[in-house]
């Protein structure tokens, strides 16, 4: 994949097509204040006219990989590969060709998955320890990697836009286990891209579950604007039943993201993300 240039990327948040998007002008500047280095390769993905289809659904993952990830890596890992993404290739044929991925892992370093940009589902590597190793982390850049990751969703979102004319469904949803310690990037910033986007289109779920931190589900949302869902550790969990709230949590998580991805714009596409009753 190539690198978008600043220029380029910066262009498409000054255009009109970004309103369509529900980006304002407040939006645009924390976007375009946000783009560097390390983040333009996140922003291009699979070429538009090889989509096999005009109603593309753009998903962006956010996984923790601070060290206290490190003892349910491989469980990660797993339940990612066999529930997550399958749950997602199992859904109906329209939806599967319509979803392209793409992802992130941070610790307070921030690093793009499954090769930088976005990729067609059918395409999508595996999850591997070598990208994703929380033992060579360290602490938790939270709001940054929620500022890049809706960067670069939105950012390819508005490429599919200007191409096929379509806008695409946007979901931009992150995985953790603790709140920001990094203090790199304001949840302001975040909270202003969560709250002006169109809710028709863009979806923002956050995932907190435990492991031996506790975590405040409600305070990393009220700041950041997410729609939190807390997978919590209960009392005396065991191994199996922490192998059971992770797929739990994949299998949930899955199931939201197409329920978000079918849902007609105008009707209940303006309803919460997590699928009611999980």
């Amino acid at each position: 994949m190539s690198t978008a240039s600043k220029a380029s990327i910066t262009g498409l948040f000054q255009c009109d097509d970004a309103k369509v998007l529900g980006i304002t002008s407040d939006a645009s500047d924390v976007i375009i204040a946000n783009l560097n280095a390390n983040n333009l390769p996140m922003c291009v993905g699979a070429p538009i006219d090889q989509l096999a289809s005009d109603d593309v659904i753009v998903i962006e993952f956010i996984l923790d990989a601070s060290p206290s990830m490190e003892e349910v890596a491989d469980l990660l890992i797993e339940t990612f590969n066999e529930v997550m993404i399958e749950g997602l290739r199992g859904s109906s044929k329209k939806t599967a060709n319509a979803i392209v991925i793409g992802g992130i892992a941070f610790s307070r370093d921030i690093r793009s998955l499954f090769g930088g940009g976005f990729v067609r589902l059918e395409e999508l590597p595996k999850l591997t320890k070598r990208e994703y190793n929380p033992s060579n982390g360290s602490s938790t850049n939270l709001y940054q990697a929620l500022l890049d990751g809706i960067t670069a969703a939105s950012a390819y979102g508005l490429q599919v836009l200007q191409e096929n004319s379509t806008p695409p469904k946007i979901i931009v949803i992150c995985l953790t286990d603790g709140g920001d310690n990094c203090h790199q990037a304001d949840p302001a910033d975040v909270k202003t891209l969560t709250e002006t986007m169109s809710r028709e289109l863009c979806k923002f779920p956050l995932a907190v579950f435990e492991t031996y931190e506790r975590v405040d589900c409600q305070q990393i949302a009220g700041a950041t604007g997410f729609e939190a869902h807390n997978f919590k550790k209960q009392p005396g969990e065991t191994k199996e039943d922490l192998q059971r709230r992770f797929r739990h949590m994949m299998g949930t998580m899955s199931s939201s993201i197409i329920s978000a991805s079918q849902a007609k714009i105008g009707t209940d596409s303006k309803s919460a993300f997590w699928t009611p009753g999980q």
